[in-house]
C-alpha cells in the first residue's frame, strides 16, 4: 500500500511538471516588427521627412479679392496639411516629393491646368479635379560637383514668400506673391554654383503653375543668379519668358517677369527685405493690341524682440498701368497694402500669428455689401504646427 501511494505522488509530481513546462513554454516566434520610422531615417542618411499643419482664421469687411489664399469672408479653414519627404544627397541622384491636403491645395490644384471659355463640362471637372489636395512638388534631380540637374515639378525661382506659411512672417501672401509671380513649374532645371556668391540656373518648363502646357503654346524659359556674397546680404534674380493665356488677351502671347529680391541682416535681430517684379504681356487686349505692364514692389521688415516674439511689417506698391493686374484689362490703376503681423512661438514647433491688413485700389474693384469700393481691410489668426 505504501509502495502505490508513493507511485501514485510521484506520478502526480510528474504531471504537474509537465502541465507547469506547458504554461511556461515559448510561444510560436512571431512575425518581425516593421522597423520604426527612425530606424528609416538613421539608415538612409541624407533622407528626411518633414511636414507642417496650418489653420486660419479670416474676417474681412469686403468680399476676398486678389488674395492667394484667403477666399472666406468670415470663417475658419485648414489651410494646409503638408509632408516633404526628400533625399537630395550633394553628389549623385536623389528626389522629393511634397503632398499638400486643405484649402490651399485645392487652389494651388485649380492653378495648374487651363480652361477655356469654350471648355465642354468633362474638361472642366477634368480641370478641377483632385478635391483638396496637391502634389506640389515631385522632382528627381541628379547632383555632380557645382552642377545639380532636376526634372518634375519644383518651386519658382520667383519671389520672396513661398507657399509654406511656416516659412513667412506675414500670414497672408502679398499681391506680387499671387497676383504677379508663378508658383510653381513642371520642366527641367539646371543649377551651377559658381561659388557660395553666386549660383546660375537655366531651365525649360510648361509655362506659370501648369502642370501641361495649355494648347497652342510654347514652352516658358526660365533664367536665375542668387547667392550670399557675406553674413549680412543675399540676393535673387529671375526671368521668365514664354507664351501663356494668363492676364488676358492673346492665349498665346509672350508673358514675361523679371523678379528681383534682396535681403539685408541689419543686426541679429532685424533684418529688411525687397522684393521688385517687372512684369508684362504682349498683345494684352487681344492680337495686335500691344503690351500690357505691371510694375510691383513689396518691402519687410521683421524684428525679434525675444527668441519667442517676432514683429513683421510689409507694404506693397503696384503700378498697374494696363489693368493687368486688376483683372480690369485696359484701364490703368494703383493697387496699395500695408500688413502688419505679430508672430508668438510658446513652445519649439508651435507658432502663432495674428494680422491686420489694409488693400487699397484707385479703381473701385473691391465688393463691400453688394456695392463697389477702393478698399479692403481683413484681419487674420493663424497656428502652424511644424515637424
Amino acid at each position: 500500500m505504501k509502495k502505490i501511494l508513493l507511485a501514485a505522488c510521484i506520478a502526480t509530481a510528474y504531471g504537474y511538471a509537465g502541465f507547469a513546462s506547458a504554461q511556461t513554454a515559448p510561444a510560436a516566434a512571431a512575425a518581425p516588427a516593421a522597423p520604426s520610422l527612425g530606424a528609416v531615417l538613421a539608415a538612409t542618411p541624407g533622407l528626411s521627412i518633414t511636414g507642417y499643419v496650418a489653420s486660419t482664421y479670416t474676417h474681412f469687411d469686403t468680399t476676398p479679392a486678389l488674395r492667394a489664399f484667403d477666399t472666406s469672408q468670415n470663417g475658419f479653414r485648414l489651410n494646409q496639411a503638408a509632408v516633404t519627404l526628400a533625399y537630395l544627397p550633394t553628389s549623385g541622384a536623389g528626389a522629393q516629393v511634397t503632398a499638400i491636403a486643405g484649402s490651399d491645395a485645392k487652389i494651388l490644384r485649380n492653378g495648374e491646368c487651363y480652361q477655356t471659355a469654350t471648355a465642354t463640362a468633362a474638361a472642366a471637372i477634368s480641370c478641377n479635379s483632385g478635391g483638396q489636395f496637391d502634389l506640389n512638388n515631385a522632382f528627381v534631380q541628379y547632383a555632380t560637383g557645382p552642377l545639380t540637374v532636376m526634372a518634375g515639378k519644383f518651386s519658382t525661382l520667383a519671389g520672396a514668400e513661398v507657399v509654406n506659411p511656416a516659412a513667412d512672417n506675414e500670414i497672408s501672401r502679398s499681391l506680387l506673391f499671387w497676383d504677379m509671380e508663378p508658383g510653381t513649374h513642371t520642366g527641367v532645371r539646371a543649377a551651377y554654383a559658381v561659388s557660395g556668391a553666386l549660383t546660375l540656373t537655366a531651365g525649360v518648363n510648361n509655362g506659370w503653375n501648369f502642370t501641361s502646357s495649355p494648347a497652342g503654346t510654347a514652352k516658358t524659359i526660365e533664367l536665375g543668379a542668387s547667392g550670399t556674397p557675406n553674413k549680412m546680404f543675399s540676393y535673387s534674380g529671375a526671368f521668365y519668358s514664354g507664351q501663356s493665356p494668363l492676364y488676358g488677351g492673346s492665349p498665346n502671347g509672350t508673358l514675361q517677369l523679371l523678379d528681383l529680391v534682396g535681403t539685408l541682416n541689419a543686426t541679429d535681430a532685424l533684418n529688411f527685405a525687397a522684393n521688385v517684379d517687372i512684369l508684362s504681356k504682349d498683345d494684352y487686349l487681344g492680337v495686335g493690341t500691344g503690351k500690357g505692364k505691371a510694375n510691383g514692389l513689396a518691402l519687410y521688415a521683421n524684428y525679434s524682440l525675444t527668441d519667442q516674439w517676432m514683429l513683421s511689417a510689409r507694404g506693397e506698391y503696384i503700378d498697374d498701368k494696363d489693368g493687368i493686374v486688376s483683372g480690369i484689362n485696359g484701364t490703368s490703376n494703383k493697387l496699395k497694402e500695408l500688413t502688419l503681423a505679430v508672430n508668438y512661438a510658446p513652445v519649439k514647433n508651435l507658432k502663432l500669428s495674428v494680422e491686420a491688413r489694409q488693400d487699397k485700389s484707385d479703381v473701385a474693384i473691391f465688393a463691400k455689401n453688394g456695392a463697389p469700393t477702393n478698399n479692403q481691410t481683413s484681419l487674420e489668426l493663424q497656428g502652424i504646427y511644424s515637424f
